[in-house]
């Protein structure tokens, strides 16, 4: 890997890096509010970023992982609960166009969905009582039934980010038809369907302007031709742990931009504030000193896992190895950034908690990193059974198993 920028990817950081400082102007706003930034999608649409994953055979920017988690990184310096609700729609579009069941004619049609159109996609995995720490609990009880003319949904979705902004979610249910009971089947959700209904739930520590509400699907029809068939997994909670990088990747450089945001919030603060009777700044200060290279090194170190991750999985595909990568990967950014962001708050003390403070919402922005999937716990486990050679079959599952 060169692990200089190329002159397209430098474009790609210089032009989020701008959409990101006017992010930041409406950031405190949409955060007290838990508004959705729907200007900010607007914006990014606009200088074409959602096309960037889409590959260039079909139209795309064809930027690839790497180029997503470039773009990310700069974006939720900006603002971060944009950054992580409109990375769903790249997780979307990477999970259709890499290495996915889906036929070739189907792809291309939503990649003129997306590019033609300008349409943009939410996402919805996890459903009430699913747990990171329990991958099995991701298989759908959101039932799926064959109707004239498509196929009729009934269940709950939950944590389904940028809802309501969105044009399309993409989704998964269990085929009633099949009595395996981990299976599911995709589809693209239009936004205007009968039978939806958002309980508006989201009133949360961080990440508040996401919007992660809960959807509820009640006879909702869902027209063949938004009928992913060829999207059918055998086993949900499978597919997600076989294809962890393609779908986290993008997410995982949003919590590397907020430990960033930290970083430099940070630096910024301590820099300006000279103690009554001294004359340099907190910066000279040596445990302040301190905590900043730790910051720096440790946000460094996972930054350069994470783009290797990235390029790796660009250049190789998914393999057994790639995703180790990827697992150690976010399992740095999640640790560094939660420790960033505490660090941060603690250097500016009493002046940094109070609400509207860079250094607050950062804090609350970034108390999700280790938790977001896959947590630091999945993370290790994973990496341990790699790293050991175990055989998979051979581990005891954490919890007894059973279906209702």
């Amino acid at each position: 890997m060169d692990f200089a920028l190329t002159e397209e990817q430098r474009r790609l950081q210089a032009s989020c890096r701008e959409l990101a400082a006017d992010f930041a102007k409406r950031a405190a706003e949409h955060d007290r509010d838990a508004s959705p930034p729907r200007e900010n999608y607007d914006a990014l649409r606009k200088a074409g970023i959602n096309a960037l994953t889409i590959p260039k055979e079909f139209g795309g920017q064809g930027g690839g992982l790497l180029g997503y988690a470039i773009a990310a990184e700069e974006i939720a310096q900006g603002d971060a609960a944009t950054a992580l609700s409109y990375n769903m729609h790249h997780a979307n579009m990477a999970a259709i166009f890499f290495e996915s069941p889906v036929a070739r004619e189907t792809k291309q049609r939503i990649a003129d969905l997306v590019i033609k159109e300008g349409k943009l996609t939410a996402d919805s995995v996890s459903e009430p009582g699913t747990t990171s720490l329990v991958p099995t609990s991701y298989a759908c009880s959101c039932q799926a039934k064959r109707v004239p003319g498509g196929i009729e949904l009934n269940g709950r979705k939950a944590f389904v980010s940028m809802f309501e902004s969105a044009d399309y979610t993409l989704m998964f249910a269990h085929p009633e038809w099949d009595p395996n009971p981990e299976a599911g089947i995709g589809f693209l959700l239009p936004a205007k369907s009968p039978g939806i209904r958002v309980e508006r739930v989201w009133d949360t520590l961080g990440m508040r302007a996401t919007r992660s509400d809960t959807v509820i699907l009640e006879k909702c029809f869902v027209p063949q031709e938004f009928v992913l068939e060829e999207f059918y997994v055998p086993s949900i909670w499978g597919w997600l742990q076989d294809n962890e990088p393609i779908f986290n990747i993008p997410y995982t450089a949003v919590y590397l931009g907020v430990g960033v945001a930290a970083l430099k919030a940070a630096i910024a603060t301590v820099s300006k504030r000279v103690p009554k009777g001294f004359k340099q700044s907190l910066a000279y200060h040596p445990d302040v000193r301190r905590r900043i290279a730790l910051m720096a090194c440790q946000l460094d170190a996972a930054r350069w896992v994470l783009r290797y991750a990235a390029w790796r999985v660009d250049t190789e595909g998914q393999n057994p190895e790639t995703v180790t990568l990827y697992l150690k990967a976010k399992y740095l950014v999640g640790e560094a950034t939660a420790a960033a962001t505490r660090s941060a708050l603690e250097m500016g003390g009493a002046h940094a908690i109070f609400k509207g403070q860079p250094i607050e919402r950062l804090f609350r922005d970034g108390a999700t990193a280790s938790m977001q999937h896959p947590p630091s716990d999945l993370c290790l486990s994973q990496v341990s059974i790699h790293e050991l050679g175990l055989d998979r079959e051979q581990i005891r599952p954490w919890l007894e198993p059973g279906w209702d």
